[in-house]
């Protein structure tokens, strides 16, 4: 483990009791600068815990110690792993290294994200305003531009045999959102600040996933308790979906995210495995199957690798349908 303490300069939206939790693989370097640029000055620690990269190394990291970007109170960690550990695990390295340093939020961010100069500050400020009101919430996230383009994301909910995206902030008018939360049923884990209470009580990211709906579980689990989860209409980030999107058309013109084939098997693995679980509501588990079909249906003609994309959504049905969990090392 290796650590840079940097200068003290306090920025106007640090949040002296928030760590951030970056994982990294293979990152494309120039873009990671950018993400931790960007959370410079506005949380105590940067936790980067490295899933074993084939370009990254202790010599980047030291890098920082002659960088003019290190003016902030952040403090800076490279938490080295020998292996790909997946994303789940990953993430509870460097939440125990949190809670080791006694903060009160962890936040939990992907290499391809990057944070608005206040989200920080403005999704503590969320907790802290619920938490006056005597409400039990177990993380917040922020709305997303997406990389490719410059539309908002809404928040999930689960409806019938569907999934939407909650347009509450949307439909409040320019300049009356700030502040305002809206309700969701799970989060995308880039950009979500959990509460240390609500990682003591309800535990830590399920490693057994790998990779896909580790997010997903996680919040069902946190609902399951009683806890709640919600958006915050005035944070906001930029994010990357799949490894590439495409504008295609498939009974209407859609802008498709696409993943290496082996991502499939474990979204499809995964998905099987959650059904099993009896703190997953029904609802999530009719929407998610019907999101399953879709993918089957979809990728399995539009996919430039369709052959290798049926043939890791039929493995990760069948080693779902095994209860089979972790890596699967033979996928690439």
């Amino acid at each position: 483990m290796y650590e840079i303490q940097a200068n003290t300069q306090s920025h106007p939206n640090y949040c002296p009791d928030v760590a951030a939790v970056l994982v990294t693989y293979n990152p494309d370097t120039e873009q990671l600068h950018v993400t931790i640029r960007a959370l410079l000055g506005q949380v105590k620690h940067i936790f980067i815990v490295d899933n074993a990269s084939a370009n990254l190394s202790d010599s980047w990291f030291e890098e920082y110690q002659s960088d003019k970007i290190i003016s902030s109170d952040t403090q800076l960690h490279f938490l080295p792993q020998n292996d790909n550990y997946g994303i789940g695990a990953a993430h509870n390295i460097g939440i125990k290294a949190a809670l080791t340093n006694k903060v009160a939020y962890v936040l939990l961010l992907d290499q391809d994200s990057t944070v608005a100069p206040d989200m920080v500050s403005r999704l503590r400020s969320a907790h802290v305003l619920s938490a006056a009101q005597r409400q039990r919430v177990a993380v917040v996230g922020p709305r997303y531009y997406s990389a490719e383009n410059a539309s908002l994301s809404g928040f999930v909910r689960v409806g019938m045999l569907h999934f939407t995206h909650h347009d509450g902030c949307n439909n409040l008018g320019a300049g009356a959102n700030d502040g305002v939360l809206v309700e969701a049923d799970f989060l995308v884990s880039s950009g979500s600040l959990i509460s240390a209470e609500a990682l003591t009580v309800l535990g830590f990211m399920d490693a057994s996933l790998f990779i896909d709906h580790v997010d997903t579980e996680w919040c069902f689990r946190a609902r399951a308790a009683g806890w709640r989860i919600y958006g915050v209409c005035n944070a906001t980030m930029t994010h990357t979906l799949g490894e590439n999107r495409r504008v295609v058309w498939f009974l209407r013109r859609r802008n498709v995210p696409f993943h290496l084939p082996f991502r499939y098997y474990y979204m499809l693995r995964n998905s099987v495995l959650l059904y099993q679980r009896s703190y997953m509501p029904w609802k999530w588990k009719l929407a998610d199957f019907v999101r399953c079909l879709q993918m089957l249906l979809f990728f399995g003609i539009m996919s430039p690798n369709r052959l290798d994309c049926l043939r890791m959504m039929w493995l990760g049905i069948v080693d779902g349908l095994n209860g089979r969990h972790g890596r699967r090392d033979d996928l690439l």
